[in-house]
């Protein structure tokens, strides 16, 4: 089924084009718990990694064990390094490497990829998909495959162990969108049923825009970078926003929605995201993260503290997502100093600069290009 994204309503078509058969690439807990879900959920699925570490509990165990309401056993076919015995005959190619590392995984897939299968980006970050999109077509990609991707990661879980899980949350909203855009109507029937809870958006801008962890994981590490390197293990949401975080979060946030308007795309506040996504929202976003930690069903239950600011939370959400919001804002002539105090902070704070994995508007293909005219290349394609 098709829920397309119109603004309220939301059209369904039916798709015959059925998915039988995912590989998933990269076997961090993102890839595991997608494992478990999508394996609960009954797709056949093959498992890859680089690391062979990784693998070999869930190769040994056959798959995962899942705990819950959906409890059963999430059988994983293969689990391998072999990257070519892993995407060979799937139907769609879930990549769930993190931000910094989807253009190698692009270079790597780009000679092994055929005619229909469908490249899903889980999550894009900021410009995810033109990134994968360039990385193919330079690494020399014959084949008509799709790249599509998600905002958020789906679902908040606990690793009880190596092959065990137990599901918290499923987020109630998630969009996905094609680069280029126009492709989404074909592209989007296939992966709705692996995401039912996810709607069909226009093009990446939506997506990208929609990026929370750029929002949520910067500013609070920055603003608590003390108790991090200090070793307190703080409670990331619930001790991490105080007032004064949260009021950063609403400065760099309206930036966010800001920039994302003058380009052509709607997109949530954070504390409508917060609702639409885990239904809770209180009077302040201090009372929505201690909610969202201490509820039985808190997605950030789980959430653990980073121990330096070396960590993804910054090494990743710099440069995949504030990076090219404030680049997209410069384009679109929207001003992004609290956006832009953030990372000269985060650089300054880590000693990188970032450059070697910035999303620069050079590496996303957008260059030189007027408000307009990313626009057409997000809709139209290179």
């Amino acid at each position: 089924m098709f829920r397309e994204h119109t603004g309220e309503e939301y059209h369904i078509v039916a798709s015959s084009d059925a998915v039988e058969t995912v590989a998933i690439i990269g076997a961090g807990i993102g890839g595991v718990y997608l494992a478990a879900e999508l394996g609960i959920a009954g797709f056949k699925l093959r498992l890859h990694d680089i690391d062979h570490t990784r693998l070999v509990d869930v190769r040994a165990f056959g798959g995962i064990d899942v705990e819950g309401e959906k409890a059963g056993f999430a059988a994983v076919e293969r689990a391998t390094t072999d990257l070519q015995s892993a995407v060979d005959g799937a139907d769609v190619v879930i990549v769930v490497t993190g931000g910094n590392a989807q253009a190698t995984a692009a270079r790597s897939l780009a000679p092994l990829l055929r005619d229909g299968q469908v490249i899903l980006l889980i999550q894009g970050n900021t410009g995810g998909s033109l990134i994968m999109r360039r990385a193919l077509d330079a690494a020399g990609c014959r084949a008509d495959v799709a790249v599509a991707e998600m905002d958020n990661y789906p679902y908040s879980c606990r690793r009880l162990a190596p092959t065990r899980i137990r599901p918290i949350v499923a987020k109630r909203w998630l969009q996905i969108a094609t680069f280029p855009g126009n492709r989404i109507a074909a592209v989007f029937p296939r992966l709705s049923p692996l995401f039912p809870q996810a709607v069909a958006a226009p093009n990446t801008l939506y997506t990208g825009f929609t990026n929370a962890n750029a929002m949520l994981h910067v500013a609070n590490c920055v603003a608590n970078a003390a108790r991090i390197e200090s070793g307190d293990g703080y409670r990331f949401y619930a001790e991490g926003v105080t007032p004064a975080v949260a009021r950063l979060y609403q400065a760099i946030n309206r930036e966010r929605v800001a920039v994302a308007t003058a380009v052509g795309a709607t997109v949530p506040t954070l504390e409508d995201w917060f609702d639409r996504v885990y239904g809770v929202r209180e009077e302040s976003l201090v009372e929505t993260c201690r909610r969202l930690t201490y509820n039985p069903d808190g997605p950030y239950q789980a959430t653990g503290t980073p121990s330096s600011l070396d960590h993804k939370f910054i090494t990743e959400d710099v440069p995949t997502g504030l990076v090219p919001i404030s680049a997209l804002g410069a384009v679109a002539e929207v001003p992004t100093p609290a956006i832009d105090a953030l990372v000269e902070l985060a650089r300054i704070m880590t000693g990188k600069d970032f450059a070697a994995e910035a999303r620069t508007l050079a590496r996303l293909g957008l260059s030189g290009m007027s408000a307009t005219e990313i626009c057409r290349v997000i809709d139209e394609g290179f």
